[in-house]
């Protein structure tokens, strides 16, 4: 009997379920398996906070990561620093696999900690990496990992690109409690122990266990065609399960422990992070389909799946109407077990040349250069989400909402619209082109009484490495020149750096992220709380969305109150 030990990382349940069905299989073959999670091994309490970090990092600010993974993409040599960083791990790792026929990871930064272990000969077993991910980003391929196991020729081609030495291509491990349903009967009875309705059809949407994205919208649009009814699995955020219920727009379901039968009660499956959860739909015989994906790995995975016939990336509302009533198609995905090539490598081992390790000085210097770096923009990012230097997220101070309007560089503000924006205690998002090309405009709001707030180069700010960051000063001064008071309050997405957040402290200004963007003539949320950002055009009815927020802040008596307030 052979020992195998499963590595894998509680970040998100996907790669932890392709760890337990590896195990499961394995087991089944005559083997003993353990199983660690990476988290546990990094020191103290930092594998914890790591976790939090991510989860919050795609909470607050989900363009960083998106930022990070193409930098990782990109620069072989970023990649390589980071790397460096799972060298602290090293130790409690060798305690772990100790005595190892075969080692297995399931994510990325143990394959990298193991992998700088076998090119030091401390770890002699042979390493594979199962690669949960359609996609394949840099920290996927580590260079003394024996084999790399992909679940399409899609992965596995991107994993070659990336330097993987030896793949094999096998099906998803998904358990087999994951199998289609065999009649309408049998759907009936599984509609019926989650108390889903009998009659019609239901799209699961599932969003990780975090429940991340954007998942209210999701269901709205869902909800709004009127094809099929949302089933929305909120996982362990209770905050959306409580939105989507208040809010009507289908039916939210939190932590659910039988999601085959789940499945089985569904028509068709809508995913946003290309997980397990999309390999455990196709198995069960469901269309998938994927919609407002998340940054990074959600784009990335989105784009594989589409490329590999398995799942179709929908962009827009407008094509998601027919994929709603898609039915199930031919899934080309592998029949091989993934534990034949597991029983193969234990078999026959070949081991892959040790590289020469870098010098310690260097790998320290490295790692902090890496941790610098994450800290002046990632770690800002966060900070400001937090309520550094800013009003943290308006969503916070529940009970009121501020109107916000992105003032149209095209077309000058009525004196109607101004007088009404005015009166509902409203403020106007300035940019650098509205101060060029309407400077009337920003004096006549400035008059009325409207609070002025500095958009920078567009509302809301985004950072950019080599551009925009002028613009914060030249709005603040633009708008002291011709109201003769400087704005007070900077509106912002929310991704920043620290050199924003300095040009933003020496201006004397907070941060605003909005809790909402709605477009000008569209029709409002449910409950909408917190800074509301209006996108105004020239063709827009502005007055009609003022009106229709000032009613549904009646209706769901939420306090109309000045932005003023966030600067206090």
């Amino acid at each position: 009997m052979n020992r195998v030990v499963i590595v894998s990382a509680s970040v998100g349940a996907g790669h932890d379920g392709a760890a337990r069905e590896l195990a499961r299989r394995l087991t089944d073959h005559g083997h003993s398996v353990d199983i660690h999670d990476y988290l546990d091994m990094l020191p103290g309490s930092a594998g914890r906070a790591l976790g939090a970090t991510y989860l919050r990092q795609l909470q607050a600010a989900p363009r960083t990561w998106d930022i990070l993974l193409r930098a990782l993409q990109l620069s072989r040599p970023f990649a390589a620093l980071v790397c460096l960083l799972f060298n602290i791990a090293g130790r409690r790792m060798l305690r772990a696999v100790r005595s190892a026929d075969l080692i297995v990871s399931t994510h990325p930064m143990p394959s990298q900690t193991l992998s700088r272990l076998k090119g030091k000969g401390r770890v002699t077993a042979p390493v594979v990496t199962y690669l949960t991910d359609m996609s394949v980003h840099r920290l996927w391929v580590a260079p003394n990992v024996d084999l790399h196991i992909a679940l399409h020729k899609v992965a596995a081609e991107q994993a070659r690109r990336l330097g993987a030495r030896r793949i094999a291509v096998t099906g998803p491990a998904v358990g087999p409690a994951f199998r289609p349903v065999v009649n309408a009967a049998q759907r009936r009875q599984a509609r019926a122990k989650f108390g889903l309705p009998l009659e019609g059809r239901l799209a699961l949407v599932v969003a990780g266990s975090w429940g991340v994205g954007d998942i209210a919208d999701t269901a709205r649009d869902i909800a709004k065609i009127g094809l099929a009814t949302p089933v929305v699995l909120c996982g362990q955020n209770e905050t959306l399960r409580r939105r989507l219920t208040d809010s009507g727009d289908g039916i939210a379901l939190g932590w659910i422990d039988d999601m085959p039968t789940l499945m089985r009660a569904c028509d068709v499956v809508v995913q946003n992070a290309g997980g397990l959860s999309s390999l455990e739909a196709l198995a069960t015989g469901l269309p998938v389909i994927t919609y407002r994906c998340l940054a990074g790995h959600g784009r990335t995975n989105a784009a594989a799946l589409d490329d590999a016939g398995l799942v179709p990336w929908i962009r827009d509302p407008d094509g998601l109407a027919a994929a709603l009533t898609a039915e199930p198609g031919n899934v080309p995905l592998s029949t091989l077990c993934p534990t034949v090539a597991l029983d193969g490598e234990m078999a026959h081992h070949d081991p892959v040349p040790a590289l020469r390790s870098r010098r310690r000085k260097l790998a320290i210097a490295a790692a902090s250069t890496v941790a610098v770096l994450w800290l002046a923009t990632v770690g800002v990012s966060l900070a400001v989400a937090g309520g550094f230097q800013s009003a943290g997220p308006a969503s916070r101070r529940g009970g009121s909402v501020y109107v916000l309007v992105a003032v149209d560089s095209t077309k000058p503000m009525s004196t109607s619209t101004i007088d009404k924006l005015a009166a509902v205690h409203g403020a106007a998002a300035v940019s650098t082109k509205v101060l060029l090309t309407q400077p009337e405009t920003v004096r006549a709001l400035a008059k009325a009484g409207v609070t002025i707030v500095n958009a920078a180069d567009g509302a809301p700010y985004e950072t950019g490495v080599f551009t925009g960051r002028a613009s914060i000063g030249q709005v603040a001064a633009g708008v002291a020149a011709v109201t003769g008071r400087s704005p007070r309050l900077m509106i912002s997405n929310g991704e920043l750096d620290a050199i924003d957040v300095g040009i933003v402290a020496m201006h004397r200004e907070r941060i605003i992220v909005p809790a909402a963007t709605v477009h000008c003539g569209a029709a409002m949320g449910h409950g909408m709380k917190g800074v509301i950002l209006v996108e105004s055009t020239g063709d827009c009815d502005l007055d009609a969305t003022l009106d229709e927020l000032s009613a549904m802040a009646s209706r769901h008596s939420v306090r109309q109150a000045s932005i003023e307030e966030l600067a206090a």
